[in-house]
């Protein structure tokens, strides 16, 4: 007798603006084509999320926006009509790469991937709104059948903050899109993309939306210390979805004078960005909040020295592959972005380590531990 064919329903509705999460759902729906022999899977995404499995399912906007009937449902459990459309197959399972309430509707066993708990650290960050919608949203990953996030870290918060049991939690970090480690570097276009953007011959790179917690102005300031004190002025080039703090960092390179040495690039298509990193001199990272930084990743893929935050998860992720500064403190920054900038020898050593690091987080390994998970959330949801 043959086995059933298990039917997976992988959500894909992040927007392009989101940045990270945008790249870890691409990451996702790239590893689990490894999977299509094995499983049926369907993509269940909005209309803006390109496809990438060979089954989709197209929600338009007006079953993934209705955010008061859903909060009503998540508060009081009533339910104001079908938040999902009646078409969606009938499902085994459900992937959810970033925590929603769609998949808690959906009345399935679901995986759900946490990614930060950032509203619990840095509320000032969030609006009242935002903070009781991600209170609601979050609520809901404690019934999931799994839990998966990138990092030890993460996993410590899930206990800490939703009182998941550990033994439902998977740790599993996730290499970037394919697009960026599977790429072989063009020379002509290398000339070009630097021709194009009219690069510097060395600069430093920050990809980054301009969120407050990623930090830009406390940068800013440690370059213009650096060029205060040792005479040197380091180009910054920026790239990053124009957020809620982007109008204060433009204002900070004004009051600085930095107009020529910082520039922002505005959107940069995906298949320039390689190209960034390995013309860089370095990648800096000087978020105050961060689960898992995929430029990181990235970084180590291309061969981009690291020197960054050494916050939340950071650590854990670079370890002895970049040097790590507190980024709160504008001498230390300086300090180790002076370093970077300066240290040849260093920057190629931290290349090594940085490959090191990544050698074996491919999106074939990544798919196999997928592979097991979802098998490991069926089972539980028998039980």
């Amino acid at each position: 007798m043959e086995s059933k064919i298990i039917k997976v329903g992988v959500l894909s509705i992040a927007d392009r603006s989101s940045g990270g999460v945008y790249q870890y759902t691409l990451s996702l729906l790239e590893a689990l084509k490894y999977l299509e022999d094995n499983f049926e899977l369907f993509q269940i995404r909005n209309e803006r999320f390109p496809k990438i499995l060979k089954q989709d399912l197209v929600i338009r906007n007006r079953y993934i926006i209705l955010k008061l009937k859903r909060i009503i449902h998540a508060l009081t459990g009533v339910k104001l009509g079908s938040l999902v459309p009646k078409s969606i197959p009938n499902f085994d399972i459900i992937i959810s790469p970033v925590i929603r309430l769609l998949p808690y509707h959906f009345k399935k066993p679901y995986i759900v991937t946490i990614h930060d708990f950032q509203h619990e650290y840095y509320p000032e960050f969030f609006t009242l709104k935002e903070r009781i919608i991600r209170k609601i949203i979050y609520r809901t990953g404690k019934y999931a059948n799994l839990v998966v996030c990138e990092s030890q870290f993460v996993k410590k918060d899930i206990i800490k903050f939703l009182g998941v049991d550990e033994e439902k939690i998977r740790v599993i970090p996730s290499p970037p899109p394919s697009y960026l480690i599977n790429i072989k570097i063009d020379e002509k276009k290398m000339i070009e993309i630097k021709k194009l953007y009219n690069l510097p011959d060395k600069y430093l790179f920050y990809p980054a939306n301009f969120w407050f917690h990623k930090n830009h102005i406390k940068l800013l300031e440690a370059l213009f210390l650096i060029k205060r004190r040792y005479g040197e002025e380091i180009p910054l080039i920026l790239v990053g979805s124009k957020q809620n703090n982007f109008d204060n960092v433009m204002k900070k390179i004004r009051e600085l004078g930095m107009e020529s040495q910082v520039k922002y690039l505005g959107y940069v298509p995906d298949d320039d960005m390689p190209y960034l990193y390995k013309l860089s001199t370095a990648l800096v990272m000087p978020t105050l909040f961060e689960s898992v930084s995929l430029p990181i990743w990235e970084a180590f893929y291309l061969g981009c020295p690291v020197v960054s935050s050494n916050v939340c998860a950071l650590p854990e992720q670079v370890r002895n592959a970049g040097l790590l500064f507190d980024p709160q403190n504008i001498q230390d920054i300086a300090k180790k972005v002076y370093r970077i900038w300066t240290d040849e020898d260093l920057r190629k050593e931290l290349v090594k380590k940085g490959y090191e690091r990544v050698k074996n987080l491919t999106l074939e390994n990544y798919a196999k531990h997928w592979e097991k998970i979802i098998k490991e959330a069926l089972e539980k949801a028998k039980s």
